[in-house]
């Protein structure tokens, strides 16, 4: 199951406790789904081996 999927899943589920009146599920689900679109939008910022934006001192490379 990819970001895509996760985040369409999360929706659903936040439809799901909205309709019920659940608000303490809807928040934390809602917290769940931010996260996973700001990887969605940053996919390799938790990657060690991007080099994009990564700056190496130089004396790590010793």
């Amino acid at each position: 199951m990819g970001i895509e999927d996760s985040i369409r899943a999360l929706e659903q589920q936040i439809y799901v406790a909205c309709s019920e009146g659940d608000y303490d599920t809807v928040q934390m689900l809602e917290h769940q789904l931010d996260s996973l679109r700001s990887k969605a939008s940053h996919p390799f910022d938790d990657d060690p081996y991007a080099p994009e934006g990564k700056i190496f001192p130089d004396d790590d490379w010793f």
